[in-house]
């Protein structure tokens, strides 16, 4: 028994001995004796970085385009002109910084009113004035109007399923009876807005109104027009064109 644990604690101490070797033997510290290397930067490495356009983080500012110089122009002119009219460098307080924001109103103003005469003017385009489609080009609708069956050219646009120039043509006719019953005066230069202000004392301008924003949708935004949709946008026309002729 006393051999058997004598042999057992020096298997152990034996065990424990090389283990312990081992380990010190792993944390053995090793010293780089490598000379560090210097690296030297030259004047010529630097002009290499400094040409090369993607090392080159400068923020480029644009100049003024010419909306901006044409701004700053009237702006100044405006400034120029109250300073003249008022003296805003004599001015104090409130009405100095008034006067300092009136070339900026002024300028306001004036754009607002250019950009609706611009609008109004592309929405108030002649009737007479349209592009050549089917058979109706810028010179005959006068003829049209006096002279031409302009029910038999509807019935003919509808049996081509040419929906849109039906539009067309049932606002001629629209324009037809207006001017036989004198209620307008057709003239080729005059503009649909023209006209609805020729029905103003009359019953007839909600319905001239609604067949005008229909035949400018139509018509002149160049929308094709399916026959479901048709037949119910030639009913206005139609109820239109009979409540004129009945008058």
């Amino acid at each position: 028994m006393l051999n058997t644990v004598l042999k057992t604690l020096v298997l152990f101490f034996g065990l424990f001995s090389v283990l312990a070797f081992g380990q010190a033997d792993s944390l053995t510290v090793v010293y780089d004796h490598t000379k560090n290397q210097l690296w030297e930067i030259s004047q010529d490495d630097l002009n290499t970085y400094k040409e090369n356009p993607a090392f080159n983080y400068e923020e480029s500012t644009a100049g003024p385009n010419i909306f901006n110089k044409i701004i700053n122009w009237a702006k100044n002119i405006l400034l120029k002109i109250l300073e003249f009219i008022f003296g805003v460098e004599k001015a104090t307080g409130i009405l100095q910084l008034i006067l300092k924001a009136l070339p900026y109103l002024l300028l306001g103003i004036l754009l607002y009113t250019l950009i609706k005469l611009f609008i109004n003017y592309s929405q108030k385009q002649p009737v007479g004035a349209l592009k050549k489609t089917g058979s109706v080009t810028l010179s005959n609708e006068e003829h049209i109007i006096k002279n031409e069956d302009i029910e038999a050219l509807i019935s003919k646009a509808i049996h081509q399923n040419n929906y849109r120039l039906a539009i067309r043509y049932y606002y001629l006719l629209t324009l037809k009876y207006l001017t036989e019953k004198e209620l307008i005066h057709w003239q080729q230069q005059k503009t649909n807005t023209d006209y609805l202000a020729e029905l103003e004392p009359t019953s007839l301008k909600p319905g001239f109104a609604e067949a005008t924003h229909i035949y400018d949708y139509v018509w002149y935004g160049e929308f094709n027009v399916e026959e479901a949709k048709f037949n119910t946008l030639k009913t206005i026309f139609e109820q239109l064109n009979n409540t004129i002729k009945s008058l």
